[in-house]
């Protein structure tokens, strides 16, 4: 709680990890600091090296046990973050070029592996390739494990506080993250990293709600003071006035109370005031998740990320390990449909079996379906395992990333007819479906329509590619409004053109989550929705509290200027007037 005198101060970062915490801030550094020059006596050369490998050995033999640890409590797909660190570890330009700094320069151990690790950090950060943030902190990760064990300490630098908190890093690791015990830790406000980061990958799975990109907002977070922080929308409030904290408590209330009667609950649609039925689904990440989607009784699954397959990886996952993940998933929602999004690779999302090279604007360069259709083998090894997952379990949808002509699903359709042809099995039978990201696909949904089965609203990249901004900016999060008038008219125009097409028609992006957005989407006829698990029960809740026919009322002549500009506060009074909770947090 603030002070008197201490304002509340709002920082805006990046979204990473779902959930809401209040509590206090404590700042933590797992860093080391640079080992003191030292040379050696040309007699204590073998000596020093043979210091070097018994550090590298226990280094590599503790990122072994964390792997397996990871492996036992997260999963597989978790645990495989950390092969790139042992790789690195074992890279000859790493330990040859320690090894010949120790002979040639006469340099101490500790002094000749911290070079050569800035020498090698220097020449990623040249490449200036978004790929190289996670292989940083992978190296950056095993320097911390090297030095330790260098000057005596072993692998623990952590100073961990002993009561819960919300924790604050310059940057955060993996093997930092995967050591953090959720029981204790309220929150991560991390000042580097994106929501793609091994770190953030870790701390969603481990229910740490998480908060990246802060940058230089750091500064402007104090050691000790209480936080209100939001990692289903990046924003951080330092010393929170009263209101906030009412309002924080009162939804956790409301959410405890809701998950001891709703708790396992089996899947079914929710009806909004008037009694018209709204489908909610979940978002995964991996599919580990799946467990939390079905605890809060959702109806399936509208968007199985399958990104987790392929990043950091230096191998192309088998046919097999993707069937096993797919029907992973499918057995945990019974009798429910799955949409899994074909890999969306690129932008900042990189598997470290591809050649990519810089880009001046990955987000627009080669990502996603331009990928996959480039690399047939690669897409024809994920469709193949897609297809035997639907033809043993049945519920399988396909969605394709980042299209944005008839080409791309033509290609993708002769190739889905080839593969099906190989398994023996019908392409025709498993749904086709796009997602509507891009203002290309809004402007041509109508010659799309006739050769897909539905579409998927993403809203979040729809918003930086139609506004020009950057959603992974948190300097321009101001501007990265998705309720412009200019992008509501466009969801207006998509589900009219999707239903004139007979086109099934979901919303996948974060707009979902927030009750004005969920508003004017309800307002403009959208009844099937996708979110994060933890964001369903509020959202349930909300839905039940609101009159479909009072928000398409609402939503009606929003080509006419005032209307549309003015929907963003006539929906906030009628949210003010209509539902007896608290919903600031999403309305500003």
């Amino acid at each position: 709680m603030s002070d008197a005198g201490d304002a509340p101060v709002h920082v805006l970062g990046l979204a990473a990890a779902p959930g809401r915490s209040l509590g206090v801030v404590r700042r933590v550094s797992w860093d080391i600091a640079a080992p003191p020059h030292r040379t050696i006596q040309p007699g204590d050369i073998d000596v020093e090296i043979e210091r070097f490998e018994r550090a590298r050995a226990e280094a590599i033999e503790g990122i072994r046990v964390l792997r397996e640890r990871t492996a036992s409590t997260l999963g597989e797909v978790e645990a495989k973050i950390f092969d790139p660190q042992i790789l690195m570890l074992e890279d000859p330009e790493l330990v040859e070029g320690t090894r010949r700094y120790v002979r040639e320069n006469f340099l101490a151990a500790d002094r000749a592996f911290d070079w050569r690790i800035t020498e090698i950090r220097m020449q990623m950060l040249d490449t200036a390739h978004l790929m190289m943030a996670d292989r940083l902190a992978d190296l950056m990760d095993i320097r911390v494990r090297v030095l330790s064990h260098l000057d005596g300490r072993g692998a623990d630098t952590l100073g961990l506080p002993a009561e819960e908190a919300v924790l604050l890093f310059e940057d955060l690791t993996p093997s930092v993250a995967v050591r953090l015990d959720p029981a204790r830790v309220l929150g991560l406000v991390i000042g580097a990293g994106s929501r793609t980061a091994h770190s953030a990958i870790l701390a969603r799975s481990l229910g740490m709600p998480t908060v990246v990109g802060v940058g230089s907002g750091l500064s402007r977070i104090p050691d000790g003071a209480t936080v209100l922080m939001d990692g289903d929308t990046g924003r951080i409030v330092v010393n929170p006035g009263e209101p906030e904290i009412r309002a924080y408590h009162e939804m956790e209330e409301r959410l405890t109370e809701w998950r001891s009667q709703f708790w396992e609950r089996p899947p079914a649609p929710v009806s909004t005031a008037d009694g018209r039925s709204i489908h909610l689904r979940a978002n995964l990440d991996q599919p580990h998740d799946v467990r939390a989607a079905e605890r809060v009784g959702a109806e399936g699954v509208g968007l199985f990320r399958t990104e987790f397959l392929v990043i950091g990886q230096r191998v192309i996952p088998s046919e097999q390990e993707q069937y096993d993940a797919y029907r992973f998933v499918l057995e945990g929602v019974p009798g429910q449909p799955v949409t899994l999004r074909t890999f969306d690779i690129g932008g900042d999302k990189f598997p470290l079996f591809l050649d990519m090279p810089p880009e001046e604007n990955p987000y627009l360069g080669w990502r996603a379906i331009r990928v996959c259709l480039d690399l047939p083998d690669l897409f024809r090894n994920q469709l193949r395992a897609v297809l035997r997952a639907h033809a043993d379990y049945g519920r399988m949808r396909i969605l394709l990333p980042f299209v944005t002509s008839l080409d791309e699903v033509l290609r993708t359709r002769e190739i889905l007819a080839e593969v099906a042809a190989d398994v023996g099995c019908g392409d025709e039978d498993v749904p086709l479906g796009i997602m509507v990201e891009t203002p290309a696909v809004v402007e041509t949904l109508d010659l799309l329509a006739p050769h897909i089965d539905f579409v998927s609203l993403g809203t979040n990249d729809l918003s930086q590619y139609t506004l020009a901004v950057d959603r992974g900016n948190a300097r321009l999060a101001h501007l990265a409004d998705p309720l412009h008038p200019a992008l509501v008219r466009m969801y207006h125009r998509i589900h009219r053109a999707a239903s004139a097409g007979g086109l099934d028609i979901g919303v996948c992006g974060d707009l979902a989550s927030n009750p004005i957005g969920l508003s004017v989407l309800v307002g403009l006829g959208y009844r099937d929705f996708s979110l994060a698990p933890t964001s369903i029960p509020e959202i349930r809740e909300l839905l039940g509290t609101l009159s479909a026919t009072d928000l398409a009322e609402l939503c009606e002549d929003l080509e006419d200027p005032e209307r549309v500009s003015t929907l963003k506060p006539r929906l906030g009074d009628y949210l003010r007037d209509t539902v007896p909770f608290e919903t600031s947090r999403f309305s500003r």
